[in-house]
């Protein structure tokens, strides 16, 4: 029984030790993902769908699985060399965070029709009517609109007239 165990033991140990990929091929393996990731974000059949998840899960997995501490092709034929101490360089703080296939970085710009104070006092004015939240028919759709444009009006009216009296003459 002893001797069952003991073979049981080191082959689940065998299994556990993932043989790590070299650099090159995690590097091919990454940009197959990007590449698949890519032609995923710019659309695709309903039909490719299931084999594109499929192949997007594997690279995933083999990029977890056996690119966590890739293998430099002249790292095999050397000895591994333990490092007892560090430098403390200064990195670039969003390297760590962008250790991904590659950081896209977007932004969004939003123009509203005020700022400032007159944002603030459009904002306490103006309040959607409720039966303009989640509207799907085009009527419904066209009064709201005209709605949101009667209220700017008499918005923009109130606002000059506060504009007047407040300056001196």
């Amino acid at each position: 029984m002893k001797p069952l165990f003991t073979i049981l033991l080191c082959s689940s140990f065998s299994i556990l030790a993932q043989q790590q990929w070299q650099v090159t091929e995690c590097d091919k393996t990454a940009k197959k993902l990007q590449q698949l990731e890519q032609k995923i974000s710019s659309g695709y059949s309903v039909k490719e769908a299931k084999p594109l998840s499929q192949e997007q899960r594997l690279l995933e997995k083999q990029l977890d699985q056996f690119c966590q501490q890739p293998v430099l092709a002249s790292a095999q034929k050397k000895p591994k060399v333990k490092k007892t101490a560090t430098l403390n360089t200064t990195k670039d703080p969003l390297a760590a965070i962008a250790k991904g296939p590659e950081l896209y970085v977007s932004s969004v710009s939003v123009k509203a029709p005020y700022q400032g104070k007159k944002l603030q006092a459009w904002l306490e004015y103006y309040s959607e009517p409720k039966q303009c939240f989640g509207v799907r028919d085009s009527r419904q759709m066209v009064w709201c609109v005209e709605q949101r444009q009667q209220a700017k009006a008499n918005f923009e009216r109130q606002w000059q007239q506060k504009l007047a009296l407040s300056q001196p003459e």
